[in-house]
């Protein structure tokens, strides 16, 4: 019977984490340019058990979340009519410098703003923090601001990024060094839409709280027959 402890708990918390997921996509539903996590299971180890007459049961032991992807499908465009706000049409993100850290980090948020710094105008993002150009330098707009000078960088394999929080992405050895996009092009006065799609995200939290429901039965039948065991002892 322990066997049928450790498959419906580690069911729950495959789900737990699932839902949790959903719950984050739906939240930025009208988030800027967000991304939704997409979770990946794979199974927990079988065991090949004697079923008689010469023949082998395959038994699992559960399952558990493998990673939570990134699903960079470009979504829509919001018409805002700023001149600061920018949308990449196609593939790529907007490097952004951050003050203190000075560490970059990439994201699809175009929703910027202008830092005046003594008599130097530079262009940031919501956080304050410096947007960079092609030569991956701030982009200094005291003499007025141009699209173009907003780089746009691409990744070998962007779904190696590692997301970093606030809608930003840091770069890995598996996503690869970031290097200048010059294809595709920005769109001023609009800003990308979430990618939050409710109605999938509510089928998946619908399946996800059944699966959820089911491993807790099997918890608790499995506790039943220990207990039907035990007082037969």
């Amino acid at each position: 019977m322990i066997r049928g402890f450790y498959t419906a708990s580690s069911g729950l918390i495959s789900q737990q984490n699932y839902l949790n997921t959903i719950a984050n996509n739906v939240a930025n539903i009208s988030t800027t340019a967000f991304k939704p996590q997409v979770t990946a299971f794979s199974s927990l180890l079988y065991e090949n058990i004697d079923g008689g007459a010469g023949t082998n049961i395959s038994t699992g032991h559960g399952a558990k979340v493998e990673k939570n992807g990134i699903d960079f499908t470009e979504s829509g465009q919001e018409k805002t009519d700023q001149p600061l706000d920018c949308a990449i049409e196609g593939d790529g993100f907007f490097a952004v410098q951050n003050k203190s850290a000075n560490t970059v980090t990439y994201t699809r948020d175009g929703a910027f703003s202008i830092s005046v710094e003594g008599d130097q105008k530079y262009l940031v993002n919501t956080e304050g923090n410096y947007v960079l150009g092609t030569d991956k330098n701030p982009i200094n707009i005291t003499n007025g601001f141009e699209a173009n000078s907003v780089g746009i960088f691409s990744f070998s394999n962007p779904y190696g990024l590692q997301l970093t929080g606030n809608n930003q992405y840091a770069a890995t050895n598996v996503s690869g060094q970031a290097t200048v996009n010059t294809e595709n092009t920005i769109k001023t006065g609009y800003l990308e839409t979430s990618g939050t799609d409710l109605t999938k995200e509510m089928t998946k939290m619908i399946e996800a709280s059944k699966a959820f429901s089911f491993n807790s039965k099997i918890l608790q039948s499995t506790d039943d027959i220990e207990k039907i065991v035990n007082q037969l002892r």
